[in-house]
């Protein structure tokens, strides 16, 4: 039948004069499917997330949160403004940013927080921004982002590097309960420098962010899909649910558009089935 369908939708429409309305049908389509949904939390599906799913975790107990790229901290603010049983530590190197995250979260007894970057290993690295607009949510530890993706002239600064295992040691952070990153395409590296916490689960939901800033670090859906698969299940974010990743499909899964994914360790999962 969607063959049939396929066929007649193909002989009417594959032509040059309805291009704009394929490409409206596409655009409509992916954000459908959780992609391009970025105007806000609501719309993203991030506080729904939170409402949903990291209220409940924090029913029976105090959990902890790893916020890296915390920008101004409007996600770190939902998060301990809803729930009660919480601490969390938010990561900002940019140094205008993260004054201005002081600034947010004063008088935040729950939070602490970072001003260095997190990705696979300690370092010191240059982070860019637009030089019309220094501090802006783009920062990024990847000078191609701007050239390539956001086109515009650049300024950097020199800021500290350190990783998610490391911060953990230094803390003495047993366990993240929700790893959240928004990093401007350095996500994978924030994930390998976690690759401890990882491989002795002790990290039970992670939010990672695919976009096109991925190309120029050339860093595929699947690369994410390899180090999560044994131990998490994978979910793109939409506005009021979690659409899963079954199995690795390039069709649907290399689509270089702003979209979050959602890892849910299996041993996590099978305890929020149980608490509906």
């Amino acid at each position: 039948m969607l063959n049939i369908l396929y066929s007649m939708y193909r002989k009417l429409f594959s032509r040059k004069v309805f291009f704009k309305l394929n490409k409206l049908i596409y655009n409509c389509s992916i954000r459908g499917l959780g992609i391009y949904n970025y105007e806000n939390m609501d719309v993203s599906g991030e506080r729904h997330f939170i409402e949903n799913y990291i209220q409940k975790i924090a029913k029976d107990k105090t959990i902890f949160v790893f916020d890296v790229g915390a920008n101004q901290g409007e996600y770190t603010k939902v998060l301990v403004h809803g729930i009660k049983n919480i601490k969390v530590f938010s990561f900002e190197p940019h140094p205008i940013t993260y004054k201005k995250l002081c600034e947010s979260c004063s008088g935040l007894k729950d939070v602490k927080l970072f001003n260095c970057a997190l990705a696979d290993k300690k370092d010191a690295l240059q982070l860019y921004d637009y030089q019309s607009k220094d501090g802006s949510g783009h920062a990024s530890l990847d000078s191609e982002s701007f050239l390539t993706v956001h086109k515009a002239d650049i300024i950097f600064h020199k800021v500290e590097v350190s990783t998610v295992d490391l911060i953990c040691e230094e803390n003495s952070v047993d366990e993240i309960d929700f790893l959240k990153i928004d990093v401007e395409g350095f996500e994978l590296e924030v994930l390998k420098g976690a690759s401890n916490k990882i491989k002795s689960d002790k990290i039970r939901l992670i939010q990672f962010e695919f976009t096109q800033l991925n190309t120029t670090r050339k860093v595929f859906f699947k690369d994410f899909w390899e180090l999560l698969k044994d131990k998490y299940n994978i979910y793109r974010l939409l506005p009021n649910d979690l659409l899963e990743i079954k199995t690795y499909d390039p069709t649907m899964c290399e689509i270089f558009g702003y979209q979050n994914y959602i890892a849910i360790h299996r041993n996590l999962e099978a305890a929020i089935s149980n608490m509906d």
